[in-house]
């Protein structure tokens, strides 16, 4: 046999070889990412506790996972720099410092579970995902997200908490702000007497916010198929029996999105113009109004009773944010909400507000830049580089930090949501770094050829 032969046979074996591993090796990550996601919707009651710190299986496994990311960076060869991956463990570590500086040991306790499920949640799905198989985790993603509305529909049609009442009665965990609603029939958990859907998540609110979110990805990403409509309908479903006003309002922002992304194929600047609107209208508001929390909230169609206790809080609580605009009160500080008569409770019904209050302006600055900066680099869904799907999914990914960004003025994220929040960013950016790879190894291939 040629020893030219023999050598290229050679090469060509070893090629195939490492390439086997790699193919095993993504597979195995894809399936530890489609356990990881599961294990986010798991209901609180099945969490448990390791000294004084109450963890959960995705905390655990999202701690687990990040080590293995920053591993993975340390050693990779060829990396693009998103503006997010350096944002997102300033915005961890600022968290972490700011509570210390508020609350010490105490503080830093709890705020380093919420850096930890963040940060780490980014991490995890920026560096972890397998080049080739965000769409497949994309589509996992929606059908569990129709399993999680299936299983909430069974509180309404129960007329009960059907999750936390199944898993009390495992575990024995009792949550007694859901014990004192129930007993109450409180509007936190029924609306017209008929109790909210919920399922596995923490509120009726982050429940519909999911059905929003995983219905927006599904209706653009999969809009050519069956699939796609269908887990649109199911999770538009969802929103509903979650009466919840601000997800409802998130669902057909998404909504319009799509059509207008659909209707405009060739117009590039389509998302400028819409970001320009957007802007015109807020500052418009900002400057003529003399309540503008409330005009934006009652421009979105929010009852007038919600934006005014909105309002309060965003006078009580933007006092407390000027008053340690730094390091904040910590995320247990006293803001003082028994001093507006319209509130009713120290729940801070807004995701940017609340941060502001526990971590500073910086620490909520440095979250929102971290989910806009996975998008920084620009539109990707028309590189020919990215298959339509992957293209589809960056554009779904893009307009679901967009409601996040919006419902955060109105909504607080936590618990699930708030680890969803970072794997929506983390994916998004690991499309951008996948397009610009697959652009070099092109440009690399035609330069030898």
């Amino acid at each position: 046999m040629d020893s030219g032969f023999q050598l290229a046979y050679l090469q060509d074996r070893q090629l195939s070889s490492v390439r086997r591993a790699a193919s095993g090796s993504h597979s195995r990550t894809e399936l530890y990412l489609k356990v990881l996601l599961v294990a986010i919707f798991l209901p609180e009651g099945l969490s448990f506790f390791v000294g004084d710190f109450r963890l959960s299986v995705a905390r655990v496994l999202i701690f687990v996972s990040s080590i293995a990311a920053i591993s993975r960076l340390s050693s990779a060869r060829a990396v693009v720099c998103v503006p997010s991956d350096i944002l997102a463990p300033v915005a961890g570590v600022w968290m972490m410092f700011a509570a210390t500086i508020t609350g010490g040991l105490t503080g830093l306790k709890g705020a380093g579970i919420d850096a930890i499920v963040f940060t780490g949640g980014y991490l995890t799905f920026r560096y972890l995902t397998p080049g080739d198989s965000s769409v497949r985790l994309a589509r996992f993603s929606c059908m569990l997200a129709v399993l999680i509305v299936c299983i909430a529909l069974l509180d309404p049609l129960n007329d009960k908490l059907f999750t936390y009442e199944f898993i009390k009665g495992i575990t024995g965990y009792v949550k007694f702000s859901y014990e004192g609603a129930l007993a109450t029939k409180a509007e936190t958990l029924y609306r017209e007497g008929v109790i909210r859907a919920m399922g596995p998540l923490e509120h009726s609110i982050l429940f519909g916010a999911i059905c929003a979110w995983f219905g927006t990805v599904a209706l653009i990403t999969f809009r050519s198929q069956v699939f796609g409509w269908a887990v649109a309908g199911i999770a538009l479903i969802g929103v509903l029996f979650s009466q919840a006003r601000s997800p409802l309002l998130a669902y057909l922002i998404g909504f319009a999105l799509a059509m207008f992304y659909v209707a405009t194929p060739r117009f590039t600047a389509r998302w400028k113009l819409v970001g320009l609107c957007v802007t015109a209208i807020v500052v418009t508001v900002f400057t003529f109004s003399g309540n503008p929390v409330v005009t934006l909230v009652r421009l979105c169609g929010v009852s007038p009773e919600a934006a005014w206790y909105r309002q309060a809080i965003w006078q009580v609580g933007g006092r407390v944010v000027l008053g340690s605009p730094i390091f904040g009160i910590g995320a247990n500080g006293d803001w003082d909400w028994q001093s507006n008569g319209a509130l009713l409770s120290e729940s801070v019904d807004a995701f940017w507000l609340a941060n502001a209050m526990a971590y500073g302006i910086p620490g909520s600055i440095l979250v929102l830049l971290t989910i806009v900066g996975a998008c920084w680099l620009g539109s990707i869904d028309k590189s020919r580089h990215l298959t339509p799907e992957e293209g589809r999914l960056s554009v779904a990914l893009g307009v679901v930090i967009t409601t996040i960004v919006f419902l955060g003025f109105m909504v607080h994220f936590w618990g699930i949501c708030l680890i969803l929040i970072a794997v929506f960013a983390g994916m998004r950016a690991n499309l951008a770094e996948t397009a610009i790879l697959r652009d070099r190894a092109a440009r690399a291939a035609e330069t030898w050829v």
